[in-house]
């Protein structure tokens, strides 16, 4: 009788640990870190071989453009969440799960509280960083408006999507249950990242847009309450920098006609 009720006392010390885990990181802030970003920078020439110069405006938000219709206006909540974690308590549901176009608008991740992300000027410094390291321009600056960008070129983003998506995995038994799923080590959500961006390259002097390139992309986390902890919206880094990088080869193409 003893050794059950240690192994009882066990269990729920187990549990109570996993639950700790899972409050500290509901209640954590992510930011976007660019330097965190898995994977190398594109570098396509050696330092100083680039003849032109270059400014980074602020990006542009156009997440909620495609929900306007200019004959009935904007549509019902074009950047509102969708869904809810609360359908896991729901018997047979597989699942709770909510959808962010905005996700730093709002709160409820899979793992964490909030996500601190600054649209027009993290993308920017970051396109900067990859800009200065690809060598294919002389001179790289960060400019808020066009009279501070005295160089030849401007370099532009418009961001069509960040789309959040995240799932907490009740296992068709609900939250009340699943619990000891994941305790055992059984999976308890997931994030999915969505990206879509323009990058435009214009001439300063006559404003003529000389170059353009459309990404897409996305990547998924899996949560266990062991690993991966506020890291749902990990992922966007790494995605700007695939942007940028495939954004940049495609211009080492073509920058010698502009040239």
């Amino acid at each position: 009788m003893g050794d059950i009720r240690k192994m009882n006392r066990k269990r729920f010390s187990f549990a109570g640990a996993a639950a700790a885990l899972l409050l500290a990181g509901c209640t954590s802030v992510a930011t976007f870190d660019y330097s965190a970003a898995p994977g190398a920078m594109a570098k396509f020439q050696e330092a100083g071989a680039g003849g032109k110069t270059v400014a980074v405006m602020p990006f542009m938000d156009q997440r909620g453009t495609k929900y306007f219709d200019a004959q009935r206006g904007a549509l019902v909540h074009p950047a509102g969440d969708r869904g809810s974690f609360y359908l896991g308590f729901l018997p047979l549901m597989p699942f709770g799960f909510v959808s962010k176009d905005e996700p730093e608008s709002s709160e409820d991740f899979v793992s964490m509280g909030r996500f601190n992300f600054d649209l027009q000027n993290d993308l920017a410094a970051a396109a900067y960083t990859s800009l200065k390291s690809s060598n294919l321009f002389a001179g790289v600056r960060r400019a808020n408006t066009l009279k501070q960008a005295d160089t030849d070129y401007i370099w532009r983003g418009a961001v069509r999507s960040t789309r959040y998506s995240g799932h907490m995995y009740s296992y068709c038994i609900t939250y009340l249950l699943s619990h000891v799923l994941w305790v055992i080590g059984a999976p308890y959500g997931s994030s999915t990242n969505e990206f879509a961006v323009t990058f435009e390259l214009v001439d300063r002097a006559s404003g003529k847009l000389l170059w353009r390139y459309d990404y897409s992309g996305s990547d998924w986390i899996v949560h266990w309450i062991y690993a991966r902890i506020g890291k749902d919206a990990s992922l966007y880094p790494t995605l700007m920098k695939q942007a940028m990088n495939s954004a940049l080869w495609d211009l080492s193409q073509k920058l010698p006609e502009l040239q």
